[in-house]
C-alpha cells in the first residue's frame, strides 16, 4: 500500500470514528441542550437527523413517476399564472405534501419489487420535490418570449425557446457546482429559508408518528387551510386591521401612513395582519441577526418615505404617493409609444417633443436603495467572506483529481460527512454543463442578432460573479440582494436605445442568478437529507428539462389563443398580460432612457450615485468590529438594511408589524429562553403554517377567484366593505 493510500485509509477511519461519536448524541438530545445564537446556524443540529442508511434506493420508479407528474403540475401552474390577474406560486412545501401522500400511496398499493423496492423514504421525497421545484423555475425566462411576440411581433422557434429557458437555469447550475465547496458544503452556509422544508421532511418520516411535531404540522396545516378563507376571501379587513383608519375614515394622510391592505395603498404603520399569506414565515425562520437589520431598515423606510413626499423631493407631490408607473412632468401617465420609432428604438426627435418620464418619489427611492443594496452586498461579502472564497478557489485549482471536490480549511457538519460516503459529482460534469449552456446561449444571441456577443459575455460574467454574492448572503442570512434592477440599469447604460437587447441582457444576467441561488438551496437540502449527490444532479437536470418543455408549450398556447386580452393593460377576470407588459415597460425605461435620466446631470442621477455610496457602507462596521469585537458591529449588514429602507414602496404593506412581533417572540424570546421548544418545533410550525396557507390559496384561486374560469364574489359586510362606500378593506379612505 502506497503512502498516499495509507493516508486516505487513515482519514476514512477517522471520519467514521467522528460520525460514530457524533451519533451518540441524538437529534432530540441536541434540541434539548443547544442554545442557538442570533445567527441561527446551530439549529441544524436539532433539525437534521444524524442517522442514515446509505443503501436506501432513491432513483426509484416512485421518484420518476411522481417527479414527472409534479414537475408537469408545477411547471404548468407556474406558467399559467404568468398570465393571470392574481399570482399563485407552487411552493416546495405544497409539493412536499403532495409528494408525501403520493409516495406513501404508491408504497402501499404497488407490489413489492422493482416498482416498489422498499418503504418510501425522506430521500425520495426530497428528490421528488427538488425535481418538481426545478421544473417550476424558469418562468421568468419566458417573459422575453412573450414580450417579443406581443409587442415586437417577433417569434422564437420551438427549439430556440426551449434552449433559452434551459440556458438560464443550467449556466447557473454549472456555476453552483463549481462554487459548491464554499456555497453549499460549509456548516455556516445553512440556508435558513430551507429549514422549514427540512424540518418537514424529518418530521413526516419520524419513527414515532404520534410525535408532537408531527401532530403540530398537521394541526397548523389544517388550521391555516380553513382560516385563510377568511382574510383572502370572506373578510379581507383581516389582511390588515388599522385602528387609525377605523378612527378616521376620511383622511388621505391616514391612508398613506396607516393603510396597507391594497397594492400601493400606504405604508401600513402599526397595522395588525391576521393573514399568513401577508405575514409570511420570516419572523419564525430568519435568524435574529437578519431580522435586526430588517427592522432597522423598516423603521427607516416608514420614516423617510413621508419626509421625501411632503418635502417635495423630486417634485413628489405632483405624482402619487406610491406608484411604479411613469408620468409626464404634470403628473399624467407617460405614453412610452410616443418616444419610440417604427423599430421600437428611441426616436430622439419624438422624445424631445414629448419630454422625459418621471417617477413617483417612492419608486425613485426604491430604485436608489436597491442599487445601494447591491454594491453594499458585494463589499460586505468580500470583507467578511473573501478569505474563504479565496481559499476555496486556491483549492479548486490546486487539486490534482477532477473526480472529487476538496473542502479545505472549511468547517463542515455531520450531514456533509454522512453524505460524503456517496460518490461526488465530478467537477467536469458541472464544467461541461456550464460550457455547453454558455455556447447555446451564445447561439440564441447570434441568431437573433440583437444582443452583441461582448454584451452577452459581460452579462453572463456578471451573473457568475453575483452568484457568489447572492448565494453567500442567502446561505447565511436568508436575504438575496435585488440584482435585477442593477443588471437592467447596466444594460441600459452600455446598450442605450435598445429595449430588446436590454431584455436579453437582464434575462441572461438576473435570471441566471436567481436560478442558481434556488439550486444552491436544493443542493443543501440534498446534503441535509443525505441524498447521493449524483442523484440530486439527475433530479435537477430532469426537472429542468421537463419544466422547459412545459413552459414553452403552455406559453405558446396562451400567446396564440389570448393575444388580444394579453395586450390589454386591464385584461379580464381570468387573463392578464401584466407581467409581460411590466417586463416590456422596464426594458424600454431602463434600456432606452437610463443614460438620459439616470446619468450625471439627469433628474435621477442619485439613483446611479447610490452604487458608489453602497460600496462604502459596510467598511466602517467591518473595521469597527475589528477594533471593538464585543460590541456587535459584525451583526450589521448594510445590504439588508439598504433594501429594507425601501421595502414598503410597493405592494401590500400591512403585515410587517405582525412579522416583527413574531420575530421578537420566536427568534428572540423563545430561541433564548425556551430553546428546547424552539429547536424542536419552531421550523415545523412554520412549515405547517406555510403549507396550509398555500394549499388554501391554491384551492380558492381555482374554485372561487377565476383561475378555474369561474369567479364567485363574496358578500359585502363589516369585514368586507363595498368599494363604492369610498374605503379600502381596512377602512382607509380611497380619496387622494
Amino acid at each position: 500500500m502506497s503512502a498516499q493510500e495509507e493516508k486516505r485509509d487513515l482519514e476514512q477511519k477517522e471520519n467514521e470514528a467522528e460520525l460514530a461519536a457524533a451519533q451518540i448524541i441524538s437529534r432530540e438530545d441536541e434540541a434539548d441542550n443547544i442554545k442557538v445564537d442570533a445567527w441561527g446556524v446551530d439549529v441544524i443540529r436539532a433539525i437534521v437527523s444524524k442517522e442514515d442508511d446509505p443503501t436506501e434506493p432513491v432513483l426509484t420508479f416512485r421518484f420518476w413517476f411522481l417527479s414527472t407528474l409534479l414537475g408537469i403540475f408545477s411547471g404548468s401552474l407556474g406558467q399559467l399564472y404568468t398570465f393571470k390577474p392574481q399570482t399563485v406560486s407552487v411552493s416546495s412545501l405544497m409539493l412536499a405534501v403532495f409528494g408525501y401522500v403520493g409516495g406513501m400511496t404508491l408504497a402501499k398499493i404497488l407490489p413489492r419489487g422493482i416498482l416498489n423496492p422498499s418503504k418510501f423514504t425522506k430521500k425520495e421525497l426530497a428528490l421528488i420535490v427538488i425535481a418538481a421545484a426545478t421544473a417550476g423555475n424558469g418562468v421568468a425566462s419566458t417573459l422575453i418570449i412573450g414580450a417579443k411576440d406581443l409587442f415586437f411581433n417577433q417569434k422564437f422557434s420551438y427549439v430556440d425557446g426551449i434552449i433559452l429557458v434551459l440556458v438560464t437555469q443550467f449556466i447557473g447550475y454549472g456555476a453552483v457546482g463549481v462554487y459548491r465547496s464554499f456555497l453549499v458544503y460549509p456548516r455556516r452556509t445553512f440556508f435558513p429559508t430551507a429549514l422549514a422544508g427540512v424540518s418537514l421532511y424529518e418530521t413526516l418520516f419520524s419513527q414515532n408518528l404520534n410525535d408532537y411535531a408531527f401532530k403540530l404540522f398537521w394541526m397548523a396545516t389544517s388550521g391555516l387551510f380553513f382560516w385563510t378563507f377568511m382574510p383572502q376571501y370572506l373578510a379581507p379587513t383581516l389582511i390588515g386591521v388599522s385602528v387609525f383608519c377605523l378612527a378616521n375614515q376620511n383622511s388621505p394622510l391616514f391612508t398613506q401612513l396607516f393603510g396597507g391592505v391594497n397594492n400601493n395603498e400606504g405604508l401600513g404603520i402599526l397595522s395588525i395582519s391576521l393573514d399568513w399569506n401577508n405575514i409570511t414565515d420570516q419572523g419564525l425562520t430568519y435568524p435574529w441577526a437578519t431580522q435586526m437589520n430588517q427592522i432597522f431598515g423598516m423603521i427607516g423606510c416608514v420614516t423617510l418615505i413621508p419626509i421625501l413626499y411632503y418635502s417635495n423631493v423630486w417634485n413628489a407631490k405632483t405624482f402619487p404617493f406610491m406608484s411604479q408607473s411613469l408620468y409626464t412632468v404634470d403628473g399624467k401617465k407617460y405614453n412610452q409609444t410616443k418616444i419610440l420609432g417604427a423599430d421600437n428604438s428611441l426616436d430622439e426627435a419624438r422624445y424631445a417633443a414629448y419630454g422625459q418620464p418621471y417617477y413617483s418619489a417612492s419608486w425613485a427611492f426604491n430604485t436608489m436603495m436597491q442599487n445601494m443594496s447591491v454594491t453594499a452586498g458585494i463589499v460586505h461579502v468580500l470583507l467578511w467572506h473573501g478569505s474563504d472564497i479565496l481559499a476555496a478557489v486556491k483549492t479548486l485549482f490546486a487539486k490534482k483529481s477532477s473526480d472529487v471536490t476538496e473542502v479545505a480549511e472549511i468547517e463542515t457538519d455531520d450531514s456533509y460527512r454522512l453524505t460524503s460516503v456517496h460518490p461526488e459529482v465530478p467537477l467536469w460534469w458541472y464544467g461541461a454543463l456550464m460550457v455547453v449552456s454558455f455556447g447555446l446561449g451564445f447561439y440564441v444571441c447570434c441568431k437573433d442578432n440583437v444582443l452583441p456577443w461582448w454584451a452577452y459575455i459581460l452579462t453572463v460574467g456578471m451573473a457568475l460573479f453575483f452568484i457568489i454574492i447572492s448565494g453567500l448572503l442567502n446561505a447565511i442570512t436568508g436575504f438575496t440582494p435585488p440584482m435585477k434592477t442593477f443588471i437592467q440599469l447596466i444594460g441600459g447604460f452600455i446598450l442605450p436605445g435598445k429595449p430588446i437587447a436590454n431584455m436579453y441582457f437582464v434575462t441572461f444576467g438576473s435570471n441566471t442568478i436567481a436560478e442558481a441561488v434556488a439550486m444552491c438551496v436544493d443542493l443543501k437540502i440534498g446534503q441535509y437529507m443525505k441524498v447521493p449527490p449524483r442523484a440530486v444532479f439527475v433530479a435537477q437536470m430532469f426537472g429542468g428539462v421537463v419544466g422547459a418543455l412545459v413552459h414553452w408549450l403552455l406559453n405558446q398556447i396562451v400567446l396564440e389563443t389570448k393575444r388580444e386580452i394579453l395586450m390589454d393593460p386591464n385584461g379580464d377576470n381570468n387573463w392578464s398580460g401584466q407581467n409581460i407588459i411590466g417586463f416590456n415597460t422596464k426594458a424600454i425605461t431602463f434600456g432606452t432612457l437610463a443614460p438620459k435620466i439616470l446619468a450625471a446631470g439627469g433628474t435621477y442621477e442619485w439613483l446611479s450615485y447610490a452604487f458608489i455610496v453602497g460600496a462604502f457602507l459596510p467598511i466602517p462596521f467591518f473595521f469597527a468590529h475589528r477594533a471593538f469585537p464585543n460590541v456587535g458591529f459584525n451583526m450589521v449588514n448594510t445590504a439588508i438594511m439598504s433594501w429594507y429602507f425601501c421595502i414598503f414602496t410597493v405592494g401590500i404593506n400591512s403585515g410587517w408589524t405582525t412579522r416583527i412581533i413574531l420575530g421578537v417572540v420566536f427568534q428572540l424570546y423563545l430561541r433564548k429562553y425556551q430553546s428546547a421548544w424552539f429547536n424542536k418545533y419552531n421550523y415545523i410550525l412554520a412549515a405547517g403554517l406555510n403549507a396550509g396557507t398555500q394549499l388554501s390559496v391554491f384551492v380558492m384561486s381555482f374554485a372561487l377567484q377565476g383561475a378555474g374560469g369561474v369567479t364567485v364574489n363574496p358578500p359585502f359586510w363589516a369585514l368586507n366593505p363595498d368599494p363604492a362606500s369610498g374605503v379600502f378593506s381596512d377602512y382607509c379612505t380611497r380619496k387622494k
